[in-house]
């Protein structure tokens, strides 16, 4: 019989970051998955990053996953997106070779130590009568194991749809699985039915590009990974082109929508509010005369090209037509039709912050199969399920992220504290401390972790400790020079129209928006000689000092909160005075301190009181004190 001390099951984004961390922490790691040549997928959109998203992937990579690293070596194209607005939204994009990204992940898997791959099926989870999970059943074997993480993406008892068309299949034609669904159901689970899409790829050369408006990358040197020094060169990215919607486009629609699998009644399952299906636009927002549909490449291995946007599970022969009213695709060649795809997942509340089962001790889940969207939240939930399991496998506390620390810790918090009745999307909206969550201090909020956990090597430790020390030297400075009306600096600014009349810090110079840092990397070499991802980190933190200070304060009530922690057998009926919701909520949820019973919604601030007095009441007989 083998055994292993972690089986991830499953090889999609969550997967491999559950498999690698594991592996990489001294664990005996298996992954199971349907295919080698599949892991790492891109069965949807060809890119990684985005708003909020790009955050995360780089948080990621602070702790020390691998996306961030694929990401950079198999970019097409990078983009800095809101660069004009606040620091607090900005995040990288990157459109990628789906192809090599896949590649890369697969040669990472087979190579790395302690990690086996078996490519077959599971039939069963082993779970014993003190409902544990010790391992799986694959080919009619048992292989024995102290933790499983399932990160099953979209392939559990998944059903493809176009039109009246309804194909039992995973995607890209993959089998599916029905087993492990039923079995998590009597099990006790509460499954969820969700649904996504994918549009139409499309051959590049049947497409007319003189009627699109080309959309480049950024010109900078941009990486989602700290130690990345070969940035992608702006002459060698590739271009996505923009196009619209429009009249013709809709009238298809909304003739032909009772042929869509979504609006026939054939989908059960909720879609994903922020990337709806293109039927879903015209439903939703009948007022509006187009809509944005990006054409981007998917790799330099093939000839075709994402129409993203413009996902549908309309029948073929309507799709035909609708991307024929689009500019520049009047005559296009479709390589792969769009389709949507229906599957379980469970509500995500059954599961504890560390992403441990509260109903099957020992049995983790990470990815699509929490109800999540994308390949970036997938990715970061199999990073933390990996830690954790291997945290608790070694008896050590769990490994979980604030709120304000990340928004890796937002993520999670959402799904098991909120839970979600559609593919869940990670937003800036969704953190209330988002000028704390930046995309320039991803390190500086995570890379200890790394450090802890033996996920960095030593010679990157102490290149990015050399980093914070020219950053901190810097940073002291530019508090200690003072310019006075003398000082060349303060005359070249006067001839920009610039007038300083009195003694001025170099710090305080950089405060006021109508500065160039420029101006003082003349008068400052150290300044000049700092890398540019710090040169931006430091502006930032001095410009939003005050900002920035007035989060952290909020952030450290809230940490009080936190710390106020509830016991896991804490008897709800017991509590005086609670709302009969409240009372419900909590036994459902069983929060694991105040301040996460205070984010659960129906929860009201008088029952947080009631709570918060029974926890006094029960300290003081059990130990004489207050709490």
């Amino acid at each position: 019989m083998k055994e292993y001390d972690v089986i991830v099951v499953g090889g999609g984004h969550a997967g491999v970051e559950a498999a690698l961390v594991a592996s990489r922490m001294g664990k005996k790691t298996l992954m199971v998955t349907l295919s080698k040549d599949k892991i790492a997928n891109m069965p949807c959109n060809p890119s990684i990053g985005g708003p909020a998203k790009g955050i995360v992937v780089r948080e990621i990579d602070a702790i020390g996953g691998e996306m961030a690293k694929a990401a950079d070596k198999t970019a097409l194209q990078m983009k800095l997106l809101n660069s004009s607005r606040g620091p607090a939204v900005w995040a990288l994009r990157a459109q990628s070779d789906k192809i090599k990204y896949g590649k890369y992940m697969q040669d990472i898997i087979s190579n790395q130590e302690n990690l086996n791959l078996l490519t077959l099926p599971v039939d069963e989870l082993l779970v014993n009568n003190q409902r544990e999970c010790y391992g799986v059943v694959v080919g009619g074997e048992q292989i024995i194991a102290k933790a499983v993480i399932l990160t099953t993406g979209t392939y559990m008892a998944s059903v493809v749809l176009r039109g009246q068309e309804k194909k039992s299949s995973g995607p890209d034609d993959e089998i599916t699985t029905n087993g492990i669904s039923q079995q998590l159901a009597t099990l006790g689970f509460r499954l969820i039915r969700l649904k996504t899409g994918t549009p139409a790829r499309i051959k590049r050369d049947s497409i007319d590009f003189s009627k699109t408006q080309s959309e480049p990358g950024s010109d900078m040197p941009l990486a989602f990974s700290y130690s990345t020094k070969d940035f992608l060169p702006f002459a060698k990215q590739e271009l996505c082109w923009l196009i619209h919607s429009n009249d013709k486009t809709h009238l298809l629609v909304t003739e032909n929508l009772t042929k869509s699998a979504m609006y026939s009644g054939n989908i059960v399952g909720r879609g994903p509010r922020y990337c709806p299906s293109f039927e879903d636009k015209i439903t939703r927002f009948p007022d509006k005369s187009r809509h944005q549909i990006f054409l981007e490449p998917e790799s330099k291995e093939l000839d075709t090209i994402y129409v993203q946007g413009f996902s549908t599970s309309m029948p073929i022969d309507i799709q035909d037509q609708m991307l024929r009213t689009l500019p520049g695709l009047e005559n296009c060649e479709v390589v792969k039709w769009a389709y949507a795809i229906e599957y379980d997942a469970i509500d995500p509340t059954q599961m504890t912050h560390t992403l441990e089962s509260k109903l099957i001790a020992n049995l983790y889940t990470a990815g699509q199969i929490n109800g999540t969207s994308g390949y970036e939240e997938a990715a970061c939930q199999g990073l933390m399920a990996g830690i954790n399991a291997c945290l608790k496998i070694d008896y050590q506390e769990p490994f979980i992220l604030r709120r304000d620390e990340a928004y890796i810790g937002v993520l999670i918090d959402d799904l098991v504290t909120k839970g979600t009745k559609e593919p869940y999307r990670l937003l800036t909206s969704r953190a209330e401390y988002r000028l704390l969550l930046r995309n320039d201090n991803a390190e500086e909020r995570l890379k200890h972790y790394a450090k802890k956990f033996g996920l960095i090597s030593d010679e990157e430790w102490t290149a990015y400790q050399a980093n914070v020390a020219s950053y901190n030297r810097v940073y002291q400075l530019l508090k200690k020079t003072i310019f006075d009306h003398q000082a060349p600096i303060i005359s070249q600014l006067k001839n920009n129209g610039i007038i300083i009349n009195e003694k001025i810090s170099a710090y305080n110079l950089l405060k006021r928006p109508d500065i160039n840092i420029k101006y003082l990397e003349e008068a400052i070499s150290a300044l000049k000689n700092l890398p540019a991802f710090l040169k931006q980190n430091l502006l930032i933190n001095i410009r939003f000092e005050g900002y920035i200070k007035k989060q952290q304060e909020i952030a450290l009530k809230t940490i009080k909160l936190e710390n106020k922690k509830i016991p896991t057998d804490l008897n709800y009926d017991e509590v005086d005075n609670l709302a009969i919701e409240a009372r419900e909520k909590l036994k459902l949820i069983k929060p694991i301190s105040i301040g996460q019973a205070n984010r659960i919604s129906g929860i009201n601030p008088s029952d947080i009181q009631m709570l918060l007095f029974h926890l006094k009441k029960i300290s003081k007989d059990r130990d004489g004190s207050d709490a």
